[in-house]
């Protein structure tokens, strides 16, 4: 599944493909040994995989709400990991758990709280 794609500085689009994690055991894996960081928008939990490419996994249980408002989040979480795909390092699995506010609030703050969980799991500055 192709997650980001960023542009070069001319202008040609250079694809970068994130993997996603699509197995339960994987994402208890990650949720079990990972290092998390919590806000009121989102749960982000980062692991050091010792794979060569980065893996990103997305959830939302049905306490975010129906069917439509859980794919709403994943997909707003989706479109922050686009805008963010330079901060995933090449050995790490990130998981991004959605919570009830992700889906009603403004996107400036689930970007801002996007934004502290990377600088907090990476140490990179945005």
């Amino acid at each position: 599944m192709r997650v980001a794609v960023r542009k070069n500085c001319d202008g040609l689009g250079v694809i970068k493909i994130l993997k996603t994690i699509k197995k339960r055991a994987e994402f208890m894996r990650v949720c079990r040994l990972g290092a998390a960081v919590r806000t009121r928008t989102v749960v982000s939990i980062r692991y050091e995989n010792g794979i060569e490419e980065p893996l990103v996994g997305f959830t939302a249980s049905k306490k975010v709400g129906c069917a439509v408002k859980r794919n709403r989040a994943k997909r707003r979480l989706r479109s922050l990991v686009r805008e963010f795909s330079g901060m995933f390092s090449s050995s790490s699995s990130f998981v991004f758990i959605a919570t009830p506010a992700t889906v009603s609030c403004d996107f400036s703050l689930l970007h801002a709280d996007f934004a502290y969980c990377m600088k907090k799991l990476t140490g990179i500055r945005t």
